[in-house]
């Protein structure tokens, strides 16, 4: 037991004796280090740098679009009955006019067939009544009942020549059908859709852009555009926009139409846009990493002496890779476009190749 006491106090003096010059080699590591425990100087982060210099470059505005069909339409009956006959396929093209689909209409065909032949007994007796009228064999009022009784035969037979009409369905315009919803035998209400009809010869693009650029682009303007799975690059003419810029988005909706004659294009289709806003002109244009978000607008930083010095701009229009800076840099200045993650005022930074 004495052994094992005397062992502890040992350990214990060893400790007391190396804990500190422990600490004390530590402080003095850090001190010569430069690590920020001590007090030594701070090393430079090293960054790249762009020398800022006006270029000269066509303003213009990508957004992104959606292909939509000249015309669209779900064709329905407006009337009911049973599907007599289906007269169109799938996917095919229809002509304006053209016959799609028939229901039955017997009971009024046999309803018109009588109202014709009530209608020839009708003329014969205001033929008949108008010569008795001549020679006074009857009243006025007896031969203005005949000529009702006509008019009332005619307005029945206008009348089951509409519901005989309504029996057809035929195409409003030139188009594509799609896929049927009904069958032959089918008993169909006017609720019921038949399927849908789509005019492709004509292809809207329908998109919005920021109120900021609402001045900059017209109705007439002509605008490029590519969608998914093509590079083919296509062309459409800006026809109409909305009255007003919506308050909740702060954009305003615009429709364009472009050519489908050779059915490369369908609705549906996600189309990214490409439009000019305005004559070429000469910007400061820089990489768009190199800007900050901030609270109220961007920043960037630049390299004066050996430390890095941020600085509000104003941006205006954007390409994929750069964004152009209308206010907070001149030519000549040092903008840093690398290493911005570890930028703040004042920093002390070390220029690279960029």
């Amino acid at each position: 037991m004495k052994n094992y006491r005397g062992y502890l106090i040992f350990i214990g003096l060893v400790a007391a004796l190396l804990i500190p010059k422990f600490f004390c080699g530590t402080k003095k590591m850090d001190m010569s280090s430069g690590k920020p425990g001590g007090g030594g100087p701070k090393m430079a982060i090293k960054v790249g740098v762009q020398v800022v210099q006006p270029e000269t470059v066509s303003p213009e505005y990508q957004v992104s679009g959606t292909l939509v069909a000249n015309e669209q339409v779900q064709l329905s009956s407006e009337t009911q009955g049973l599907i007599r006959k289906v007269y169109f396929k799938e996917g095919e093209r229809v002509s304006k006019g053209e016959l799609l689909l028939k229901i039955n209409d017997a009971d009024f065909q046999a309803q018109l067939k009588k109202a014709l032949a009530n209608k020839k007994l009708k003329e014969e007796t205001v033929n008949r009544n108008q010569i008795l009228l001549k020679k006074e064999a009857i009243s006025q009022n007896d031969f203005d009942i005949s000529v009702t009784d006509l008019n009332a035969i005619e307005a029945d037979i206008d009348y089951l020549r509409e519901m005989i009409r309504k029996t057809e369905i035929r195409a409003p315009f030139n188009g594509t059908i799609g896929l049927r919803n009904v069958s032959e035998g089918a008993y169909i209400t006017t609720n019921t859709s038949i399927a849908s009809l789509e005019d492709e010869s004509q292809l809207k693009l329908e998109f919005s852009i920021p109120e900021k650029y609402a001045l900059k682009v017209a109705v007439g303007d002509q605008l490029s555009f590519t969608v998914s799975g093509s590079e083919e690059v296509f062309k459409a003419k800006i026809y109409a926009s909305d009255a007003s810029v919506s308050s909740e988005t702060r954009s305003i909706k615009m429709r364009a139409i472009c050519a489908n004659t050779n059915h490369k294009l369908m609705p549906g289709l996600f189309a990214t846009i490409r439009m000019k806003l305005g004559s070429d002109k000469s910007s400061f244009m820089i990489p768009t990493q190199s800007v900050v978000p901030i609270l109220k607008g961007q920043k960037v930083f630049l390299v004066q002496g050996d430390s890095a010095v941020e600085r509000i701009v104003k941006t205006g229009f954007r390409t994929e890779t750069k964004i152009e800076i209308t206010e907070g840099l001149q030519a000549g200045d040092s903008l840093i476009v690398n290493g911005i993650m570890y930028m703040k005022n004042g920093v002390k930074v070390k220029v690279g190749k960029n």
